[in-house]
């Protein structure tokens, strides 16, 4: 689905969600000023509001103050039930559910069909417990989408393009800028805002995730809704069913974690020490079998050509799982790309004598011969 498509469908669809969006830019109502966001800890003060951004720098903070509720500083418990659809191993209906109490206490639980993921940090613990080594692409993208996360100094690059547009006639401000996403191929990333600030629309690397139904909390502007759609639809639904302040009971249990049971200890390259990763003990992904793909007749036909660029997880085997196209000269080849890359074998990363799962970009090139 082009994004032109997404826009068009979603604002004809969600218009009620704008005027209620555009409504949000203010800090939403909180509790009365004397009443702590727990019976721990009290609610961070709310920095003053930018409420007219114009630079690139000045849209995104105003985003992150808006509606980025893991760095707002104000505990929190969420609950979620999302979709995964589209062509790729794991899809079918799954759950989320966060408590967070700071950026170094928080506890991450989902579920997509009979698949557990759990994520802990408490401290300098960073640990990370699945039904397999694998984590489904969906559920990954899922642990994306749930919520708004802008990181500090988003906006801060020079080559950020700025620009407004009226889609339906919804006035949109759009930043966008190209970057590199494998073997010098570049992709678009570009983020909707409204004018006030609340970000709308996020796209990179293909994938575009659209924010809906904004509701306040603690001052807050946060979508209960969220899709993603990929170069080839949708492919996840996002519901956020429940937000609530983190309660005395739910941030002693943050403090006091076991292991959950019935679930393996897994490590994955963002959790792994980044000393680790560069010493000696580490053994490098490499590929080691590779499969020509096969050229399309109807793309030779239009003489089509060029590189297909996707992202897909080498799993402890050196199997290639779930590639999915970031970049591609056309829909012709993304399935011949696919199917060769799916039989492609390398040796997985090892780290201290244990292999593990990495992401990782894989470009497939086509060169028309007539």
């Amino acid at each position: 689905m082009s994004l032109k498509k997404l826009l068009c469908v979603s604002l004809m669809c969600f218009g009620l969600s704008l005027v209620y969006a555009a409504a949000q830019t203010q800090p939403a109502a909180g509790p009365p000023a004397a009443a702590p966001a727990t019976p721990s800890s009290p609610a961070k003060a709310a920095a003053a509001p930018l409420p007219d951004p114009k630079t690139p720098e000045e849209f995104f903070a105003r985003a992150r103050q808006l509606s980025d509720l893991e760095a707002s500083g104000i505990p929190f418990h969420l609950k979620a039930t999302y979709v995964a659809s589209g062509n790729t191993e794991f899809t079918g209906n799954g759950t989320y559910e966060e408590w967070w109490q700071s950026k170094d206490l928080w506890r991450k639980e989902a579920t997509l069909g009979d698949y557990k993921y759990v994520e802990i940090k408490d401290g300098d613990k960073h640990a990370v417990y699945a039904s397999s080594d694998y984590v489904p692409l969906r559920l990954r993208q899922m642990l994306e989408a749930v919520l708004i996360r802008i990181v500090p100094n988003s906006g801060s690059a020079r080559d950020w393009k700025l620009k407004h547009k009226k889609i339906n006639g919804v006035d949109l401000v759009v930043l966008s800028v190209d970057r590199p996403c494998g073997n010098e191929i570049k992709c678009l990333a570009a983020d909707y805002f409204m004018p006030k600030g609340v970000l709308r629309i996020h796209v990179d690397r293909s994938m575009q995730k659209l924010y809906n139904g904004f509701d306040g909390f603690y001052g807050l502007a946060i979508p209960h809704s969220v899709a993603v759609a990929g170069m080839n639809g949708d492919v996840l639904t996002i519901s956020i069913t429940s937000l609530q302040p983190l309660s005395s009971s739910e941030s002693q249990m943050l403090q006091s974690v076991a292991p959950p049971p019935n679930l393996r200890s897994i490590l994955l390259p963002s959790v792994a020490n980044q000393k680790e990763l560069m010493s000696d003990k580490v053994t490098r992904s490499r590929i080691t079998d590779q499969i020509a793909p096969i050229y399309p007749p109807a793309a030779l036909q239009k003489r089509m050509e060029g590189t297909v660029v996707m992202e897909a997880t080498i799993d402890e085997h050196g199997r290639v799982r779930e590639p999915f196209v970031i970049s591609s000269p056309g829909s012709l080849l993304d399935m011949a790309a696919m199917d060769a890359v799916k039989q492609w074998r390398y040796r997985p990363l090892i780290i201290n004598g244990v292999p593990i799962c990495v992401t990782t970009t894989i470009s497939v090139v086509f060169h028309y011969r007539p």
